[in-house]
């Protein structure tokens, strides 16, 4: 393997990821304290989404302008 396809990762820097221990929730699985800001908990190894699945209202509202918007014109060309 020649040099030029050996990959440098001393070449690559990685940000830390400061995790805030100030504010903590129970993770959903365990029940164990976690930072808010995880994706994943710590001590069992579940991801985890504190904001839930819900969309934002515009997203919704955007959707069915759209789905209306679409539908008018589909009603209109015939």
């Amino acid at each position: 393997m020649s040099d030029e396809e050996k990959f440098d990762f001393e070449s690559i820097s990685q940000e830390s990821e400061e995790l805030s221990f100030d504010k903590l929730l129970p993770c959903p699985h365990c029940n164990k304290p976690i930072p808010q800001e995880s994706t994943m908990c710590l001590y069992c190894s579940e991801e985890v989404n504190f904001y839930g699945s819900k969309r934002p209202i515009w997203v919704i509202v955007t959707a069915v302008i759209v789905l209306i918007a679409f539908t008018a014109l589909m009603l209109m060309s015939f």
